[in-house]
């Protein structure tokens, strides 16, 4: 029984850690906090549900969010007093997504487009298309309606649009055998 439990730990794990990491990646300064937030999430989840039952997942995405929240604010309060004793601590800038050398390019672009989204469209975006959350899940995560939830989603992808158009050459990618699965869809901008 305990075999079991383990592997279902596991397969979980494996499954939705990288999602989460990426997730937290959009709330927090570095790489290095976010795998810790990630961390201290499934800690958390784990003591709360030792079984791992995958149904309670979309409640380990508000961990994450709470305790990158809570990194942030604790991190203010720091450099607030850091900088009345003028200490100054560099801020991460590696990037958050894992890809291939073929994807490298594709993702810096589209990590850009995110990164001029308002924070609570990007949040909304990085849920949904790689949290693979539904709407209802990401309201009960942000603590927000669905229809706020979905309104951020939809001004997110146009803004998105709007900001990749000019780049679209760029982001089309030439037939791979290997499919991609962290970009951003394009779809082309209507004409007036």
């Amino acid at each position: 029984m305990e075999a079991t439990a383990t592997q279902a730990w596991k397969h979980c794990f494996d499954h939705v850690a990288p999602k989460l990491l990426l997730y937290a990646c959009q709330l927090c300064p570095s790489r290095a906090d976010a795998e810790d937030v990630v961390q201290m999430a499934f800690v958390r989840w784990w003591k709360r549900f030792p079984e791992g039952n995958e149904e309670h997942i979309p409640l380990l995405y508000a961990a994450v969010r709470t305790i990158a929240l809570d990194q942030r604010r604790s991190d203010t309060r720091r450099s607030r007093r850091e900088a009345v004793s003028e200490v100054a601590l560099p801020m991460g800038d590696a990037p958050v997504f894992d890809t291939t050398p073929e994807q490298k390019e594709t993702a810096l672009i589209v990590q850009e487009a995110l990164q001029t989204l308002p924070e609570e469209q990007r949040e909304v975006v990085t849920l949904k298309l790689w949290g693979g959350l539904t709407f209802a899940e990401i309201a009960a995560t942000m603590g927000e309606s669905i229809n706020t939830v979905s309104g951020r989603y939809r001004y997110a992808l146009q803004a998105l649009q709007k900001r990749l158009a000019p780049r679209r050459e760029d982001l089309v990618m030439h037939p791979d055998p290997s499919p991609v699965t962290n970009v951003v869809p394009f779809y082309p901008a209507k004409e007036a």
